[in-house]
């Protein structure tokens, strides 16, 4: 009986410690999808239009950019003293945010919040495996991404509407969720109060992670970690350009959607997304942890819809497969938390924070890297006095998506399985 009661406490304990964290990712993702799309008309009459457009990658470049070094510094002086700091920066950020109306106040506030909001993902990625076991990992993980995705989508419509109802005073609003990120923070502080750092970097009671040069190397000079790596890139890659960049003015251009469709469209595949990423996760503990299943699932559904949407768009068939497409594009995205998985378990359990920040940074550098090249094929096909793109142009694109796709599904058959066990050792 008594160690049944010191095991509720301990899981009591575990979720006292996960809760603060959660919040906060959930915290840092509404403000990177809120800001500046949902009050971008609103911002652009604080500021001026063309300083609006980069209020997003002020915050973002920095996030995927300190993802490694993140990582680095997570396994050497644990998720304490790393989020204690990180999570300052991104409060500071946030706080200030509101106060400022100068476009260079407004990037600084952006860049300190993005810098912290890249602390709290690798946290949880290091917390979840030493709270919950990783017989538990992917379980929980789906529960960080499904809450982590849910505070992006109340940055979205929701944000926009209490914006509304606020008489557009977007200050306010920004500032209420700006105590509540303190609130969490304060939260995590008290609740990390007692934890020793020994205890948190190691059971063995100290840091295991090898020299830093020796892990660099590890990480770069594995062919097997690039390759789970890019796999969930392309991945990610193809479903972001989709969703934040031509999704939408794809759904105008060809099958003639309104803009209110279009846009239904959109948030109907990030609900799709956030089902599949907790539903997958589940999954692959009821497969006995085993990840290539999924991998293969993810990377031959991403391969058959780029066919199918090229297919479409040169035979013309039934517009409603265009909206089919794209959720079969999240559904495939919400299992890029089995690459992120598998990723880390080809290395060694000392140095998984690391992997996942090296990881999260090539997954997010390659979104971009899409968006840009995805962008200017486009503006190819755009004559000056068109306002839409021709179906050759979208086209010509998802044939050449069929590459990087195809690519996708030679990584994952050349991939071991590692049921959920660390692979290598130190």
């Amino acid at each position: 009986m008594s160690a049944n009661v010191s095991k509720k406490g301990s899981e009591k304990r575990a979720w006292l410690l996960f809760l603060p964290l959660l919040l906060l990712y959930a915290a840092s993702y509404f403000q990177r999808t809120a800001i500046p799309g949902t009050i971008f008309e609103q911002l652009a009459g604080a500021i001026g239009r063309g300083f609006v457009a980069a209020l997003g990658p002020a915050f973002i470049w920095i996030y995927s950019a300190s993802q490694l070094g993140i990582g680095v510094l997570i396994d050497r002086f644990s998720v304490k003293y790393v989020v204690l700091t990180g999570g300052a920066f991104f409060v500071l950020g946030v706080l200030i945010f509101p106060f400022v109306a100068t476009p260079w106040a407004m990037y600084a506030a952006r860049m300190s919040a993005g810098l912290g909001a890249g602390t709290l993902y690798l946290s949880l990625v290091r917390e979840v495996d030493r709270l919950f076991g990783r017989k538990n990992y992917a379980l929980m993980m789906g529960v960080v991404y499904v809450v982590g995705y849910g505070g992006g989508m109340l940055g979205t419509l929701p944000f926009g509407r209490v914006v509304h109802w606020a008489n557009n005073d977007w200050h306010l609003v920004l500032l209420w969720i700006a105590v509540f990120s303190l609130i969490c923070y304060l939260w995590f502080a008290a609740a990390y109060r007692k934890e020793k750092v020994a205890d948190m970097l190691s059971s063995a009671g100290g840091s295991t992670a090898p020299p830093l040069p020796a892990a660099l190397k590890k990480l770069f000079c594995s062919s097997r970690n690039w390759m789970a790596m890019m796999g969930g890139t392309i991945n990610f890659a193809i479903y972001f350009t989709i969703q934040t960049v031509f999704g939408k003015k794809f759904l105008t251009d060809i099958p003639g959607f309104s803009e209110a469709g279009a846009e239904s469209v959109i948030f109907v595949m990030t609900l799709v997304c956030m089902a599949v990423l907790f539903s997958s996760s589940l999954l692959s503990r009821v497969l006995d942890n085993r990840r290539k299943p999924l991998l293969y699932a993810a990377a031959m559904l991403e391969f058959i819809t780029v066919g199918v949407m090229t297919a479409t768009l040169h035979w013309q068939w039934n517009i409603w497969l265009y909206p089919v497409c794209f959720c079969c594009f999240a559904a495939a995205s919400g299992m890029l938390i089995v690459y992120t998985m598998t990723a880390q378990e080809l290395g060694c359990e000392a140095m998984m924070t690391q992997s996942a920040g090296l990881n999260n940074m090539i997954n997010y550098f390659g979104a971009v890297a899409l968006t840009l090249i995805a962008s200017a094929y486009l503006e190819n096909f755009s004559p000056a006095a068109a306002s839409a793109y021709p179906p050759e142009a979208y086209k010509g694109l998802f044939s050449y998506l069929l590459v990087p796709a195809a690519a996708g599904v030679i990584f994952v058959r050349l991939l071991p399985e590692t049921r959920g066990k660390f692979l290598d050792s130190l």
